[in-house]
């Protein structure tokens, strides 16, 4: 009998993690189990589950969270040989885990799902699919939207570990998310060109996850450097470069070099110009 495992990873997003729990609660079809695996930070409290919910805890990196290596943490420690990941910030459509469940009884396959973004001021304490619904959108760089039971072919550089599904023995086979990326930027990349690599097929599928809204930076100056070391391991395993957008405008800030393919910081931005950057 197959078993079916739903993955996040949380670090101080307390309502988030308690509303992707929610959401889970109201699928239509229940995982087996969600695995949470907490990085520098414990469980809060959370609402009673028709399914188990098992935890871990791991320590940050260099002041760091190890997004990379907590995603595979979750994925070894699953007992279902279904797994879908959803980051802290999702809540799941009912459908969503019935829709990963059907593609990967079918085909042995990576699959992206579909995210809408939940706007500023939206409902986060009282809220039905419905609303979710009437205060979201589809973000402007994602594709056609994927409708019903179809799967459609996507480019692997286009895939965001925010809500996938994948068998949890391909997971283990492409050797998880690579743990020398640290922090932020470049691991699901990394993932996506592996399994490239290894004749994977990846399709975007219908499975809807809605995103709820935090406030960003734009650029990222807050993970600069992290993105800065990131793109380096990136290169010495690929010999490009990825997250080419913020580098350049790294560059064009002042804060990099890049000569040959080969980053250099020239300097780190202060604090108020990282908060210069925070889109609230």
């Amino acid at each position: 009998m197959t078993k079916i495992s739903v993955c996040t990873i949380y670090a101080k997003r307390q309502l988030h993690l308690q509303n992707l729990v929610k959401g889970l609660t109201r699928s239509y079809l229940h995982p087996d189990e969600l695995i949470i695996v907490c990085m520098d930070d414990g469980l809060p409290n959370l609402p009673v589950t028709p399914f188990k919910i098992i935890a871990r805890a791991i320590a940050t990196e260099n002041n760091c969270l190890p997004l990379a290596k907590a995603r595979t943490k979750a994925a070894e420690i699953a007992s279902g040989d279904r797994l879908i990941f959803l980051d802290v910030d999702c809540i799941c459509h009912r459908d969503l885990v019935s829709i990963f469940n059907y593609h990967l009884d079918r085909e042995d396959a990576l699959y992206q799902g579909s995210v809408r973004y939940l706007r500023s001021g939206w409902q986060k304490y009282s809220w039905s699919i419905e609303t979710l619904e009437k205060q979201s959108s589809f973000h402007q760089l994602q594709e056609t939207e994927v409708t019903g039971k179809t799967k459609v072919l996507h480019p692997y550089e286009l895939f965001w570990s925010l809500c996938f599904g994948i068998r949890k023995n391909t997971f283990m086979t492409l050797g998880g998310f690579d743990s020398r990326f640290i922090g932020y930027g470049g691991e699901d990349t990394d993932f996506a060109f592996t399994a490239r690599h290894n004749n994977i097929p990846f399709y975007k599928i219908s499975a809807l996850a809605y995103h709820q809204y935090h406030p960003s930076y734009d650029p990222p100056l807050n993970h600069l450097a992290e993105i800065a070391n990131n793109a380096r391991v990136f290169y010495r395993k690929w010999d490009i470069l990825p997250m080419k957008k913020w580098l350049d405008r790294f560059v064009e800030l002042g804060y990099l070099r890049i000569l040959n393919n080969q980053i250099e910081i020239i300097r780190y931005p202060t604090d108020t110009e990282i908060k210069a950057c925070l889109k609230e």
